[in-house]
C-alpha cells in the first residue's frame, strides 16, 4: 500500500453534463472543499493531488471514464469515477 492511503476512503462517481469535468468542480463535488475558490487556492499551494502527484495546473480537466484518488491536505481523500 503506497503512501498513507486510508482504506476506507468514500468512492463517488460523477457525470459531468459535457466530456470532462475541471478540477476545481471535481474536488468540490466530491466534498474535498467548500468552494470551488477554495479547491483553486488548494491547489495554488501545492494541497491537491491526485494519486498522489502534486496537481500543478488548477484548469486542469479530468477527462470521462478515469477513476482516481484525489486528496486535499493531509487528511482528505476520495476515490472519484469520471462517467
Amino acid at each position: 500500500q503506497k503512501g498513507a492511503m486510508p482504506d476506507d476512503m468514500p468512492e463517488l462517481t460523477l457525470a459531468p453534463e459535457g466530456g470532462e469535468i475541471a478540477i476545481a468542480n471535481l474536488l468540490k463535488d466530491a466534498g474535498l472543499v467548500a468552494s470551488t475558490s477554495e479547491a483553486m487556492r488548494m491547489i495554488k499551494q501545492g494541497a491537491a493531488k491526485i494519486d498522489g502527484e502534486k496537481v500543478a495546473d488548477n484548469k486542469l480537466q479530468i477527462a470521462r471514464g478515469t477513476t482516481a484518488v484525489y486528496q486535499v491536505g493531509k487528511r482528505k481523500f476520495a476515490k472519484v469515477t469520471v462517467g
